[in-house]
């Protein structure tokens, strides 16, 4: 687990722009945190997105894209292909960083809130340090989600690795493309 957030959209409020939750560099606005190469955000809604309470938007298949306009670091008002996504109270939407999403505007009269929790694999850590997570809060968790809520920095690099090392592999299930096939 990397980071987890609350945020709260009150009446009335405005759309939130689209934008990637992914900075592979960093940025002034996040620091390292959200700089890991591969992060998956659960978004975990407490009250039923309708078409006027802050519904979630998205633009499908973004993350896919190795186009400019698909910069991590880039944020767009609207987008022509955007799609509205509404849902009950206690559904999750599980997102890749770097797909481009917001939320509409609040146009209800209720406040509509979301919890956020990004995890990534151990080998992807952020780009630099950061803080760890603080021991009093781990003390208020329990064991299983103490596990989850490792050390933030750890990161499995082989940045000085060699081209054609000793130890080479002539198979990798994790990246089959046999894994993506449905069972009969």
């Amino acid at each position: 687990m990397m980071t987890y957030d609350y945020s709260r959209s009150d009446a009335g409020c405005p759309p939130i722009n689209l934008h990637a939750d992914g900075q592979p560099w960093g940025t002034k606005i996040f620091g390292p945190e959200q700089s890991c190469p591969k992060l998956v955000r659960v978004l975990y809604y407490l009250q039923d997105l309708t078409v006027e309470r802050a519904p979630f938007r998205v633009v499908p298949r973004s993350h896919l894209s190795f186009h400019n306009e698909a910069n991590p670091y880039q944020r767009y008002r609207q987008h022509p292909e955007q799609v509205m996504v509404t849902c009950a109270a206690g559904d999750a939407c599980l997102i890749n960083q770097n797909v481009f999403h917001g939320n509409y505007a609040n146009r209800s009269s209720e406040m509509r809130e979301m919890l956020g929790i990004a995890y990534r694999p151990s080998w992807a850590g952020p780009c630099a340090p950061v803080d760890p997570w603080p021991e009093e809060e781990l003390l208020r968790v329990s064991p299983a989600v103490q596990a989850v809520m490792g050390d933030r920095n750890t990161r499995i690099w082989n940045y000085d690795g060699a081209n054609m090392p000793d130890d080479l592999k002539n198979e990798a299930p994790g990246i089959n493309p046999s894994r993506w096939d449905l069972a009969d």
